[in-house]
């Protein structure tokens, strides 16, 4: 019993260890992949996987996945901002350049330099 409770940690283990090397090797070669902002919703920051809802407010397009993230994205002024996670700015996401991440999730850029010298840095770490 207490050898099988051994095993048994030892290989939960090692599936961690390779797991975590996988995730890390092919983060490593992750180019920046770009979307249209048409793609997302802009209040999950996610791709809804169909089709947006067009949102116009001021001047801009925002794109959000139903009705409930419609009123709020009217409602709330602070959900249509981001912060750039290179240069910690903040921007409009109706302007911004849009980089999918590797766990779905999308970051909002002032350009595609920034997007990219961030996603650089990123794989530098690794």
């Amino acid at each position: 019993m207490k050898g099988n409770r051994v095993r048994l940690r030892i290989l939960i283990t090692m599936l961690v260890v390779v797991a975590a090397w996988a995730s890390c090797f092919s983060y490593a070669k992750a180019e920046v992949k770009t979307l249209p902002s048409r793609d997302i919703c802009m209040v999950a920051n996610r791709v809804p996987g169909y089709p947006t809802i067009e949102v116009p407010i001021d001047g801009r397009t925002y794109y959000v996945c139903c009705k409930n993230c419609e009123a709020r994205i009217r409602q709330d002024p602070a959900l249509r901002y981001a912060k750039d996670p290179l240069t910690h700015k903040k921007i409009n996401k109706a302007d911004s350049f849009i980089a999918l991440k590797d766990d779905g999730s999308v970051a909002y850029f002032e350009s595609r330099e920034s997007a990219e010298e961030y996603f650089a840095r990123i794989k530098k770490t690794l």
